[in-house]
């Protein structure tokens, strides 16, 4: 081997050497460092006092305003010493400009006629639980069997079923009404 090869070698050797030293201790650097932060987070942590709330500071937070939240208003109902705290968001109206009575409007009255319904097949439902196979039979003075033509047990299943169809339709007009509203970005609290 010629010396300058023997150089060219002997360099090239010296740079891996130094690049691979480097290499090492940087991630033991790295690792050092790591632990020191930890370890002076735990030391720092330990060593700063701890708060203590007062009753004044849960009063600061209560006294506070959540963002994208409106402002409590706080009202005296009349002959009461009652105080009532509602979040009111003052004049939003819905896309199409409706506000909150309009979307009640249109969802009391489909909740009141379920509730309605729902009443209603309750009712017969008990009627018919209470029915025996005797039920709605009548004697003749002859001793002939002769059933009654009113609230016979098919009678009272044919007027659930009824009941219960109509009761699938208002929901859908509810679940139409709560749809349109969404679409209008009114708020929710409207449709309750």
């Amino acid at each position: 081997m010629t010396k300058p090869q023997s150089l060219l070698l002997c360099a090239g050797c010296l740079i891996w050497l130094s690049l691979h030293t480097y290499a090492w201790s940087g991630e033991d650097r790295a690792k050092t460092s790591a632990t020191l932060s930890e370890s002076e987070r735990e030391n720092e942590a330990k060593s700063r006092p701890k708060k203590v709330y007062t009753n004044e500071d849960l009063n600061r937070l209560r006294e506070t305003v959540p963002i994208n939240q409106a402002p409590e208003v706080t009202r005296e109902s009349s002959g009461s010493k009652r105080r009532v705290k509602t979040a009111e968001v003052g004049g939003y109206r819905d896309t199409h400009g409706h506000d909150r009575t309009y979307w009640q409007q249109r969802v009391r009255p489909l909740r009141k006629q379920l509730e309605s319904l729902d009443a209603q097949v309750v009712s017969l439902q008990a009627k018919q639980d209470k029915m025996n196979a005797a039920s709605g039979i009548k004697v003749s003075r002859s001793g002939k069997l002769q059933a009654s033509s009113s609230d016979t047990r098919a009678q009272l299943t044919k007027r659930i079923e009824d009941l219960n169809a109509k009761k699938a339709e208002t929901l859908r007009s509810i679940q139409e009404v709560e749809e349109d509203a969404r679409k209008a970005q009114a708020l929710p609290e409207w449709l309750r």
